[in-house]
């Protein structure tokens, strides 16, 4: 059906500011940006907006979106959406168009499928940027925003930012198709302008914006929004085209230029602010399949830039035990975790006024990983005393991961861990040994450093090796002497 000039998609048609030291130990290159385009009269954007919400509420994401007003709430909001070429709603558009989502038929698919594309925008390689943001509330709806951003390339940047004011919960009455409230709605620019920042240099602007002095289009200013429900989010895009399409794989298409950086920050009045909501965790919520040997980590912070400390809670249970008070820093090792097992853990944050922040709880599981077999060595029980000889070592694994193998000659000497083999791929290695008895000793270990027992095989080298002839060992057999000569000679 059309709304206003926009269609609506059933289906699911394609499958405060950041620090980028810690983004980068989540292996995110970047923060991301969702630009959600929606009308009130659809449907099915309920759906994409209970997804939104529930990601952004998650706190496991760098993360934020805006929501696109259409329909006749927002001139703005339709002029973003018409750079987009939207015709199908909900059209949400990851990274400047990186990744598109056209449709929602619920809240978990859309969620699952918007989780997915985060993650792929996170992955992507971008400019190295930094985003400053500085707003101070100066009251009655006025704010002073100041913007940076750094170039730290070896080469000039040449881009476009746009610093969207958006409201946290709308008081414009600009409801979805559930009745609720939109979250994050876009009211107007503070910048929307070409960006050429020369190697190594740092553009920046300010701007005093009066919400008194800017409206919707339709007759309604923004005199009435309040400083606890602002947000304002930067997003820098790259003057790199790329051709996208609002309805993918291939109608509706778009000029897409991709996002290298995003920030977002709320006002600060000169008061003091309690710490920033302890956010994006590693790992992430609910995640599953955790290597054992890892350090938690999270992003924290204060608005007023005070120093900030942590309470730690961890444990096995849904409601878990402080184990830490005032830890100084946004990382920490649990120690020894367990196979299987899913651990929860929360952050309280503290700054220098004693003001606290409670995180939400969050959870992680355990891999499942199982030990390698030890492997299974093959090769000569004897040999010559200073010549090579050659063993096979095989072992196998039952999460298929890759093994290394350690060796133990038993003439104290050792074969470190080698390169990895696949799962079953036999390991051929070669040793030299002076007379004697040993013992061949190896284990393997998988890529989770799960280690196996170690097998063993017993090799003899004698003293030397001697030929008889054939007819001297049978007459020296005839006499009953040979064995003992035989026996003497080795």
């Amino acid at each position: 059906m059309l709304i206003s000039g926009f269609g609506a998609a059933a289906e699911n048609f394609s499958a405060n500011e950041q620090s980028k030291e810690n983004l980068g130990k989540m292996d995110f290159t970047h923060t991301i940006l969702a630009e959600f385009a929606t009308a009130q009269t659809c449907p099915y954007c309920v759906f994409a907006h209970g997804a939104l919400k529930n990601i952004y509420a998650s706190g496991s994401f760098p993360f934020y979106y805006v929501t696109l007003p259409l329909g006749g709430k927002n001139v703005h909001a339709t002029a973003r959406a018409a750079e987009y070429n939207v015709y199908y709603i909900p059209d949400v558009f990851f990274d400047g168009g990186y990744k598109v989502s056209c449709g929602a038929s619920d809240i978990p698919s859309a969620q699952a499928t918007y989780t997915s594309f985060i993650n792929q925008c996170g992955a992507r390689i971008v400019k190295d940027i930094d985003i400053t943001l500085d707003i101070s509330w100066a009251g009655d709806a006025v704010m002073d925003i100041e913007v940076s951003v750094d170039n730290n390339e070896a080469t000039q940047y040449d881009g476009h930012i746009r610093v969207f004011v958006t409201e946290k919960v709308t008081t414009m009455g600009w409801l979805d198709n559930s009745g609720q409230p939109y979250t994050f709605p876009f009211l107007d620019y503070a910048f929307n302008e070409d960006i050429l920042i020369s190697a190594s240099d740092t553009w920046t602007d300010a701007i005093t914006w009066d919400g008194h002095n800017y409206n919707d289009g339709y007759g309604h200013n923004f005199g009435n929004i309040q400083e606890n429900n602002v947000m304002v989010i930067a997003a820098v895009y790259n003057s790199e085209w790329h051709q996208g399409y609002s309805y993918p794989p291939s109608q509706y298409p778009f000029d897409a230029y991709y996002i290298d950086e995003v920030a977002g920050a709320t006002p600060g009045s000169g008061v003091n602010d309690p710490p920033d909501t302890p956010r994006y965790p590693y790992p992430a919520n609910s995640e599953t399949n955790v290597p054992l040997d890892l350090e938690l980590n999270w992003i924290g912070g204060d608005p007023n830039g005070d120093d900030v400390t942590y309470d730690i809670y961890f444990g096995t249970t849904s409601q878990p035990p402080k184990i830490v008070s005032n830890h100084p820093e946004n990382t920490y090792d649990p120690g020894e975790l367990t196979n299987l097992t899913t651990y929860y853990w929360q952050i309280v944050s503290f700054d220098e006024h004693d003001a606290s922040t409670t995180g939400p709880i969050w959870s992680f599981t355990t891999s499942s990983n199982i030990p390698p077999s030890e492997p299974n060595i093959s090769g000569p029980a004897s040999g010559n005393p200073g010549e090579d000889i050659e063993y096979t070592f095989v072992a196998t694994d039952p999460n298929s991961d890759e093994l290394q193998y350690y060796i133990q000659w038993g003439d104290g000497t050792t074969q470190d861990w080698t390169s990895p083999y696949a799962s079953g791929e036999e390991v051929k290695l070669s040793h030299q040994w002076s007379s004697g008895t040993y013992f061949i000793k190896a284990k393997v270990k998988d890529s989770s450093g799960a280690e196996s027992a170690y097998a063993q095989l017993e090799i003899s080298i004698p003293r030397y090796k001697v030929v008889i002839p054939g007819l001297l060992q049978r007459l020296l057999e005839k006499f009953r002497i040979f064995q003992a000569i035989k026996n003497f000679l080795q």
